[in-house]
């Protein structure tokens, strides 16, 4: 199964993504629109990358567009701190991963925001994209108990692990692709492979999410 992200960080979480499901036949395109962490990680784990270095939102994705289109991939998930167009969207199934409950705490600020207005609950969405800001249909969501009094460093910590558990239910959905829809809850029936390694991840950050 061809699959691609578009990254302009890190690339953290994607790389846990890429780790769990990596016997599964998943065939990763990174692309970014930068240097960023995200092509050092391409190469770990032997993903191809793809840069595309164009500031203008529509000509990007038009040039995104294409590029898919050449490698056959159909189905894109974001961890991108740029808007794209309908260019793209319009073009392959496009997702994105936001770290709040929508339609709570929308924008680039997800987790900060959310930390600032003493939230209790932290949470995570992976969603459709479309032309609103973080406004495309659902397709999961989760939560998880948050303390104001926390640093901020343990909130953008869950919200990572969050980040990993939705880019996990993505490929599930993607390589199941006749399965029913993923319902909007924490059941969304990842392979115990994926959640046992997902376990082993959150003992390693020492937090629990799911």
């Amino acid at each position: 199964m061809k699959l691609a992200v578009l990254v302009s960080s890190g690339g953290a979480a994607f790389e846990q993504v890429a780790r769990i499901v990596r016997h599964d036949g998943v065939d990763f395109t990174v692309i970014t629109d930068r240097g960023c962490g995200a092509e050092v990680v391409a190469g770990r784990v032997n993903a191809k990358h793809i840069r595309i270095e164009e500031r203008d939102r529509k000509l990007f994705s038009t040039k995104v567009a294409a590029a898919l289109q050449d490698l056959r991939v159909n189905n894109i998930l974001l961890f991108f701190d740029r808007l794209v167009s309908s260019e793209l969207f319009d073009s392959v199934d496009t997702f994105n991963i936001h770290p709040a409950a929508l339609p709570a705490f929308k924008g680039l600020r997800g987790v900060e925001d959310a930390y600032e207005a003493k939230a209790r609950l932290l949470g995570c969405s992976l969603h459709r994209v479309d032309q609103s800001v973080d406004g495309g249909e659902l397709v999961s969501q989760i939560a998880c108990g948050a303390d104001p009094q926390w640093p901020l460093s343990r909130w953008q910590k869950r919200a990572y692990l969050m980040k990993v558990y939705c880019g996990l239910v993505w490929v599930n959905q993607a390589i199941h692709i006749e399965a029913p829809d993923t319902p909007v809850n924490a059941s969304h029936g990842l392979p115990e492979g994926w959640m046992a390694s997902f376990r082993e991840l959150q003992a390693l950050e020492g937090e629990t999410v799911v």
